[in-house]
């Protein structure tokens, strides 16, 4: 009696599961085409010269359901900073080759590399050697404080004329050719003082 309940059950489920699958022992998913995001998201344009022209789309109209959420976090990003990537400041995702070399500067130090329009900027060693490093998208290098910052505290512009505050970085400190003398304390003086 037992053994006749447990086969029935059986049988109900694999019934179940076989109209639920469809009848097919092998388990083949059919993929359903997405709704498509044509032009919605694209990569930011990496042109320093002339940035391309904006499509004419528009994610606006899209649902957000549609998108998936690295495109949102995407968009939600781009909100974040103020001002046109691409325009108003560079978006550089990786430090491009260009003409850039330390052995051209007069002295070691940080300097901002002109062509990415300040994103990148290079350290230039004592011994010659150069590292270049990229700013975060939004921010650029500022050459006055030798350190990344928002694009519109920065002009870029300038950057070149601020190159000798490098020279201060590793100026060796004169040494006084004898030492200052120093005030002797008699009791004259520790009388004065303390009366």
């Amino acid at each position: 009696m037992y053994g006749l309940k447990a086969i029935c059950r059986f049988s109900m489920i694999f019934i179940t599961c076989l109209s639920l699958t469809g009848g097919s022992e092998e388990n083949s998913r059919v993929k359903r085409v997405r709704a498509g995001v044509s032009g919605a998201v694209r990569d930011p344009s990496q042109a320093l010269d002339a940035p391309e022209p904006e499509p004419s789309s528009s994610s606006a109209g899209v649902p957000p359901f549609f998108l998936s959420p690295l495109v949102k976090e995407y968009l939600e990003l781009g909100m974040a900073i103020p001002g046109k990537p691409g325009t108003d400041y560079p978006i550089l995702g990786a430090v491009p080759y260009t003409n850039f070399y330390c052995d051209e500067q007069p002295y070691p130090g940080f300097f901002a590399d002109m062509e990415t329009r300040c994103q990148a900027w290079h350290y230039c060693d004592i011994d010659g050697r150069q590292a270049s490093f990229l700013c975060p998208n939004g921010t650029v290098f500022s050459q006055g404080v030798a350190s990344c910052d928002w694009w519109f505290n920065v002009r870029c512009a300038l950057s070149p004329a601020l190159y000798p505050l490098n020279a201060r970085l590793y100026r060796r400190r004169r040494k006084p050719s004898r030492p200052k003398p120093h005030r002797l304390i008699d009791k004259k003086l520790v009388d004065e003082i303390f009366l």
